[in-house]
């Protein structure tokens, strides 16, 4: 057993070096930074907008339409110089200025439609760079009910006499929620997961290929198997510590991409009612864990191929290619509604399954992640006699494994 855990320490202090340990650290720094960034933004216009007001129009509609600006936003600006509004707006931090026209009032009494002319200037070109704007918008929508109430008599309740609850059914699982914010909250929730899980398994089978091919390169991996030691044990070290260093970065990533989510705030009203529970927890994380697994024992098998760290790279490709493309493929569309072939493609590559089990446990689809477990097992199982196979080989001695140091060495050239 003390001969297991030294090998299980040292593989894992070779993957703590600083070019594997820093990314893992500073990648959830750079998620922290950009979700409180982001959430300033977004808290700069939560409230209500600074607007300048050029009033033109001496009359009944005019004054309501200035009314409803000054009840409803933070006016800056009140005259009749166009030019002095955009100074002193900007120089509030405003980027809005409303010109009501002299014949505002008469041609709403003439039923005519009156219209205002809305000045914005903005130096931000970015997603919240017209946030003021859009909130200007919503002003001008009241100012319109404003000017409707007094021209008609009407009440707002007749003037909108229909009001909205929904109660929206998804595989059967009732959300008292519209289906505009279902899609909002869907939207955030199941895109951080799955990258998560796609970075963590890319990332954790970039370390252990490296740190083959590290090993190759440097002749310590010939050392290491002359010891009196079964391969088999080595494996074994191998997996558990490069699964230790991945189990690792997935807690810090997660941390830093729920910094990332509550700052961009892209969670919607249905968040209380889309929760997952203790045991879909342990699922998920079985899930991931085994494609861990399965991930850093093909890792392995194909790092003995590497015969330095730039041929390691190219020998990865397969693996980014079979990660993004479930991460792709569910991001933008629902495993249970593809055909049945894409299903049974996406279903054999092994890591679509943490991918696709937050959605698949949320709606009751709990046969299908189980399912995916099994196969999970199974596959990890597969690699790792693969890769047992291979360290009992003469190859990670001579360097030679037949026609298949003929496909690598193509492939790495």
């Amino acid at each position: 057993m003390r001969p297991f855990l030294r090998l299980v320490w040292k593989e894992a202090r070779e993957l703590l070096r600083p070019q594997y340990i820093l990314p893992i650290l500073l990648i959830p720094v750079l998620f922290v930074g950009m979700g409180q960034g982001i959430g300033a933004v977004a808290d700069s216009g939560a409230g209500d907008p600074i607007v300048g007001v050029v009033d033109h129009d001496d009359g009944e509609y005019g004054t309501v339409v200035a009314e409803t600006l000054r009840s409803e936003a933070n006016v800056s600006y009140e005259g009749t110089d166009r030019e002095a509004a955009i100074r002193e707006t900007r120089a509030a931090d405003g980027e809005s200025v409303v010109v009501i026209p002299t014949n505002f009032s008469e041609r709403i009494e003439n039923g005519e439609r009156g219209t205002v002319h809305v000045y914005t200037v903005t130096d931000s070109v970015s997603l919240f760079g017209a946030v003021s704007s859009a909130d200007v918008e919503r002003v001008l929508q009241r100012a319109a009910t404003n000017v409707t109430v007094a021209k008609t008599g009407a009440t707002r309740a007749e003037l909108d006499p229909i009001g909205h609850s929904y109660t929206t059914i998804v595989r059967g699982e009732r959300i008292e929620t519209s289906p505009a914010e279902l899609s909002a909250t869907l939207a955030g929730q199941f895109f951080f997961v799955p990258a998560v899980i796609t970075v963590t398994i890319l990332f954790s089978g970039q370390m252990v290929m490296n740190s083959m091919a590290s090993e190759t390169e440097n002749r310590t991996l010939e050392t290491l198997l002359t010891m009196p030691v079964p391969r088999r044990t080595i494996v074994a070290a191998k997996l558990v510590g490069g699964s230790a260093i991945g189990l690792f970065a997935t807690a810090v990533y997660m941390v830093g991409l729920s910094f990332l989510q509550i700052g961009s705030d892209f969670a919607g009203g249905a968040t209380s009612a889309l929760t997952l529970g203790g045991l879909e927890y342990v699922l998920i994380g079985l899930s991931l864990f085994l494609a861990l697994v399965g991930t850093l024992a093909l890792a392995l098998s194909l790092g003995i191929f590497a015969d330095s760290q730039q041929g390691a790279q190219m020998l990865l490709l397969p693996l980014v290619g079979l990660t993004m493309v479930p991460f792709f493929m569910t991001m933008f569309t629902d495993f249970t509604s593809l055909s049945l072939p894409m299903q049974a493609v996406l279903f054999l590559i092994p890591f679509t399954h943490p991918v696709i089990a937050p959605k698949q446990l949320l709606f009751g689809g709990t046969e299908l992640v189980v399912a995916g477990l099994a196969y999970e097992l199974v596959f990890a199982a597969g690699m790792i006699y693969l890769t047992v196979r291979l360290f009992d080989s003469d190859r990670p001695i001579t360097g030679r494994a037949g026609w298949f140091d003929r496909l690598f060495d193509l492939v790495q050239r």
